[in-house]
């Protein structure tokens, strides 16, 4: 991943004062894991394991 960009930063903070990082995370972690592709179930694994090691 490349450094993000001020309008991604913004779209972040933007959703970051609505919702949760975890609930964030744990929506995209469920989101990857329904797609059968090898990068999609990459993401989920880094999703879960960002949960369990930070926000558990």
């Amino acid at each position: 991943m490349g450094k993000i960009t001020l309008d991604e930063m913004s779209a972040l903070r933007l959703v970051l004062n609505y919702v949760s990082v975890k609930d964030l995370l744990t929506c995209a972690m469920t989101g990857f894991a329904e797609k059968q592709d090898t990068r999609s179930q990459d993401n989920a694994d880094v999703c879960y394991k960002a949960i369990n090691s930070f926000l558990e």
